[in-house]
């Protein structure tokens, strides 16, 4: 694929998940950033479910 499709699909993957949580917000839901890098506290919480 060249560099320029790819740079598309990237970008257009990063639009569907703002999309997607600002849908989430609209309909009342919590909220889960899918473009947020996981925190240390996320990965204590991961861990607890396990």
């Amino acid at each position: 694929m060249s560099d320029w499709a790819k740079k598309i699909k990237d970008e257009a993957k990063g639009l569907i998940a703002e999309a997607e949580q600002e849908l989430t917000v609209l309909e009342g839901g919590d909220t889960v950033d899918l473009t947020a890098e996981e925190s240390d506290g996320d990965a204590a919480e991961t861990e607890q479910r396990t």
